[in-house]
């Protein structure tokens, strides 16, 4: 079973001119996966693996949404939300 509920506060993530709304973590683990520009350092691996227990139903989606917004910040990108 996977939770793939809408998070109750999206994300805006600006990754270099482009803004990203991350509404799930199904969104985030995307985010993190295909645009991410720094796939290194342990929150960016903390946020994979929090999106990966999210999706397997181990955890809530404010885990995955914790995560992304540590990566968001170790990553110097603008957050919104």
């Amino acid at each position: 079973m996977t939770d793939e509920k809408l998070w109750k506060r999206p994300l805006t993530i600006a990754i270099g001119s482009v803004k990203y709304v991350v509404k799930s973590t199904r969104d985030a683990a995307w985010l993190l996966a295909d645009k991410w520009p720094v796939l290194t350092g342990e929150s960016f691996v903390r946020a994979l693996k929090a999106c990966a227990a999210v999706l397997e139903g181990k955890r809530g989606g404010g885990h995955a949404r914790q995560a992304l917004i540590a990566a968001a910040r170790d990553a110097n990108l603008q957050i919104e939300g």
